[in-house]
């Protein structure tokens, strides 16, 4: 009977190790690209795509492609798995990085799938097909190159006793250090490039800036792409050296909201004052009302950042109060102090939480 208990002890355990969040996360996220690319092919969603258009996003993803890629790789525990397996550590590293640059392409490749079809059914040219592969190619083998050098650069880096110093303020150096993370550039780099394309093309036509004047569509997806921006500060509080900040230079919470309002102004700031110049040449009523929404969603995601919950339930409350800012956007302005209520409420709960990041 004890031996029974135990193998059904064992089979429990590994039954919840399977659902763990990013398993978990990481089905859902399979589940439903493959739901889009098959409703797409089956022409369920209609997506008209121009060569043009093709190539810019196709570049916009190579470029985040490339970001991710400069991760620093933790390859100890991967050199343990295989230790006594007959492959030599050069080979199990390689795999390593060819298998990563698969999964930093993936977008790519989904996209291209998504590509291929549109060039086929609206009858473009198929020499687009051989370039868009060739592309896909050429960004893996960027990829695996750059993985490679970065890797070769921190192991010579580290084998290496350097004596030069490099003249940076500690304060800009350890913020930099503790919050810029992969993640919060990716979010960056979609914000900012989707930003500027947006701005672009309804600057690139002046009648277009005038149809906008009372609709507030353009502000509500600017709003949105702000708010993508600011979600990337979840991946980044994680890695701030908490067992420092509690022991050796203990620090309030309000430290550290005006040290991560400080990291995401010194990002963001000049994004925010195109916004405003460019929003008050189409309606200044709606900038204003807009850019306290996007406040709104700043300090939110700061607050819910800094919340000890899992990664994936942030991202999920951060999405439902998105949706619910946009809608409360569409009402009167009366109802705007409404959203001051997720604000106090994410607020508390992250005062009281955020010591408990040392205890991870």
């Amino acid at each position: 009977m004890a031996l029974l208990f135990f193998w059904i002890k064992v089979v429990i355990k590994r039954i919840l190790d399977l659902s763990k969040p990013y398993i978990l996360f990481t089905l859902c996220a399979i589940i439903f690209i493959g739901a889009f690319v098959y409703a797409f092919i089956n022409g369920h969603i209609n997506i008209n795509l121009d060569i043009k258009t093709i190539y810019i996003i196709t570049s916009l993803i190579i470029l985040l492609s490339l970001v991710y890629s400069f991760r620093n790789y933790n390859l100890i525990p991967v050199l343990i798995k295989y230790s006594k397996s007959k492959y030599h550590n050069k080979s199990i590293i390689k795999r390593y990085f060819l298998k990563r640059a698969l999964v930093n392409n993936l977008l790519l490749i989904i996209f291209n799938v998504i590509a291929f079809y549109s060039i086929i059914k609206y009858s473009i040219n198929h020499f687009h097909i051989f370039t868009l592969s060739g592309i896909t190619i050429l960004s893996m083998s960027l990829s695996l190159i750059t993985m490679r050098i970065k890797n070769l650069s921190l192991n010579k880096k580290h084998s290496e006793i350097s004596d030069r110093e490099l003249m940076v303020n500690p304060i800009i150096k350890s913020v930099i250090c503790d919050y810029l993370s992969s993640d919060f550039l990716i979010s960056l780099l979609l914000c900012v490039g989707i930003f500027i394309f947006v701005i672009i093309n309804v600057a690139g036509d002046i009648n277009n800036i005038h149809e906008l004047k009372d609709r507030s569509t353009f502000f509500i997806m600017l709003t949105i792409v702000f708010s993508v921006g600011f979600a990337g500060i979840i991946g980044s509080i994680p890695n701030i050296n908490w067992k420092f900040q509690a022991i050796v230079s203990p620090n309030s919470f309000k430290y550290h909201l005006k040290r991560t309002f400080l990291f995401i102004g010194g990002f963001f700031g000049w994004v925010v004052l195109l916004f405003i110049i460019f929003g008050s040449i189409i309606n200044i009523t709606l900038t204003i009302k807009y850019l306290y929404c996007i406040f709104v969603l700043l300090f939110i995601a700061v607050n819910i950042s800094f919340t000890i919950t899992n990664m994936m339930i942030k991202t999920f409350m951060l999405t439902a109060i998105i949706i619910l800012t946009m809608w409360v956007s569409t009402l009167p302005i009366g109802f705007l102090p409404l959203l001051l209520f997720p604000v106090a409420i994410t607020f508390i709960k992250a005062k009281n939480e955020y010591r408990e990041w040392s205890l991870l």
